[in-house]
């Protein structure tokens, strides 16, 4: 027996459809973000071959000078804003 047909549930050709339309954008979304993906590579290699350096600018760090700093009793916030660095920085340096 066939349940009849509710208000709340479109017929499945529709549905169907709908699910096509899902299908087909979901794979060109997949796509593009595949061909973003080998854009930003090829472009990196491009960067590294002309000789430009990528990532953030290193930070130098004055360890002498904050270990000598720590000995007289400063703690890693008072040293780090007095060589003008993060503390993050500081503790990774020492």
């Amino acid at each position: 027996m066939i349940a009849p047909a509710s208000a709340s549930t479109p017929p499945r050709d529709v549905t169907f459809g709908a699910d096509l339309v899902i299908s087909i954008a979901a794979t060109l979304a997949q796509q593009e973000r595949i061909n973003i993906s080998e854009r930003t590579l090829a472009g990196l290699q491009r960067a590294r071959k002309a000789g430009k350096t990528l990532g953030r600018r290193a930070v130098l760090v004055d360890v002498a000078r904050a270990r000598r700093l720590q000995k007289e009793g400063l703690g890693l916030r008072p040293i780090a804003a007095k060589l003008g660095i993060s503390v993050n920085t500081l503790q990774k340096a020492l």
